[in-house]
């Protein structure tokens, strides 16, 4: 079943929403400085798949397109409005929505219930004028969606991706919301949808949760959340998705501090942390602090899945790497065993240079041995049976002054291959140790590199320390 109708929730009146045909954005405008401004070049420049209108008492064109006065001048009732005006303009403009039987309304302004007494009545005449008139709020104070699969961007972003993908992402904070979607599409993560929903005086976390627990293209489920006005309706929600599919959230308003500033920013009730750590524990919920190992623990979920194991084969080009692997390790509940068996002797038939070591963490003795030595080392290591999963660790720095861009591009290859042909999960780390502001070259080479190794299901770390994290975190989570 997708609707509730005992908790008003609809999955249709949301879908027909996120999913919407046409679009109208009240306030469009070229003046700098203006979210309407800021809304309508992204949309535009996105190429939304169906007709925008754009709407501002001024009329006359914008970017070539015409102008109308009102809402009532429009040549069909859209399916969705967004409205980019301050908020002491609104009423009227939900009046003439509710009137035309428009299905949702984005309200992108800020100085409702997170402005005071007065800011609260506003917001609850708008609650009043849109039940009546059977029209879903998005909102306010907030950016609303970004949805590929439509070219639908009202959060600005006309860089965001149009390759649609499985993960959805909600969240009350307009700018995370925009500083995830283009995040993940650098680092290869592609997104069903991603809603910004501010105040969530109507539709709020609880219906988000649901629609997307119930959406058949969603897959993982993540959220930045700053608390919510019902906990009974959260909680319910999210047993229901967190029963489905993998759940990731960020929860923030932990101290006394943050707490004011959840309330300052989108009115909502931050609770105790310790109450809620408990109950997204409890419901096998992936915690996550910070947007950084949001979309890390995102990259292994994509590319590792729930569960891919703990046991942890540890590969690099010095000794302090494998001491430090250990003990992060050690610290996150995953384990480097040591090594046994016909991939341990292998190894040491090839590990034979001064300084490697045929173990678990495995040492080469060098960033870059040569490549058939290197594919041979990698496939023996991939085969082992005491381990899970294969984590490299590769010494850009080092290792082009070496083999040059070309011999790294081919080591993304090797590592590549390998993966693809033995199936052993494997995640790679990759970064940077250049210091002078001139010397590009590395980040050139990783860039290059962490394409090719997302193209064959290689999640690509900046640090050891987030790669064992981002394991850890994903390991923990609940099977479904």
């Amino acid at each position: 079943m997708k609707d509730d109708p005992g908790t008003g929730f609809s999955f249709e009146q949301i879908d027909g929403i996120v999913n919407a045909r046409s679009l109208a954005i009240v306030g469009a405008s070229i003046k700098p400085g203006k979210f309407g401004t800021l809304l309508t070049a992204s949309q535009l420049a996105m190429g939304f798949t169906g007709p925008v209108y754009l709407v501002n008492p001024a009329g006359g064109e914008i970017h070539g397109r015409t102008v109308y006065s009102d809402l009532g001048s429009l040549p069909e009732t859209p399916d969705l409005v967004a409205v980019a005006v301050p908020a002491q303009y609104s009423i009227p403009i939900l009046r003439d929505c509710a009137r035309m039987g428009v299905k949702g309304v984005i309200m992108v302004a800020a100085g409702f219930r997170d402005a005071g007494p007065e800011g609260t009545a506003l917001e609850q005449e708008a609650i009043r004028v849109a039940h009546d008139g059977g029209v879903r709020i998005i909102g306010p104070n907030c950016f609303g969606i970004y949805n590929p699969r439509n070219r639908l961007t009202l959060t600005p972003g006309q860089d965001f991706s149009t390759v649609p993908g499985d993960v959805a992402f909600l969240s009350q904070s307009g700018g995370y919301s925009a500083h995830v979607a283009r995040l993940g599409k650098s680092l290869g993560l592609t997104f069903r949808a991603v809603v910004s929903y501010g105040n969530g005086s109507d539709l709020d976390e609880s219906d988000f949760l649901r629609y997307f627990g119930r959406d058949p293209g969603t897959s993982v489920i993540a959220g930045y959340l700053e608390g919510s006005r019902d906990g009974r309706k959260f909680l319910e929600a999210l047993d229901e998705a967190a029963s489905r599919k993998p759940v990731v959230l960020w929860k923030v308003g932990k101290g006394e501090a943050a707490c004011r500033a959840v309330s300052s920013h989108t009115g909502a009730i931050a609770g105790s942390h310790s109450v809620w750590n408990a109950a997204l524990r409890r419901r096998g919920v992936v915690q996550v602090e910070g947007v950084d190992e949001l979309c890390d623990v995102l990259l292994a979920l994509k590319h590792l899945g729930t569960r891919p194991g703990k046991r942890i084969l540890f590969t690099a080009g010095g000794g302090g790497l494998g001491t430090f692997a250990a003990d992060l390790a050690e610290a996150e509940g995953l384990e480097i065993p040591p090594l046994g068996g016909p991939a341990a002797t292998g190894l040491r038939e090839m590990l034979t240079g001064a300084g490697a070591v045929a173990g678990n963490p495995l040492d080469f003795g060098t960033p870059m041995v040569p490549l058939p030595l290197f594919e041979s080392i990698l496939r023996a290591a991939a085969s082992n049976t005491s381990t899970d999963l294969l984590l490299l660790d590769l010494a850009v720095n080092f290792a082009m002054l070496l083999g040059g861009a070309e011999g790294m591009f081919r080591v993304a290859e090797i590592v590549g291959r390998v993966r693809r042909e033995i199936g052993r999960p494997m995640a790679v780390v990759l970064y940077s140790r250049a210091c002078d502001p001139d010397d590009l070259e590395p980040e050139r080479i990783i860039r290059r590199m962490r394409s090719i190794l997302q193209e064959h299901s290689i999640p690509v770390f900046p640090s050891l320390p987030r790669a064992m994290r981002s394991i850890s975190r994903v390991n923990f989570a609940s099977v479904y």
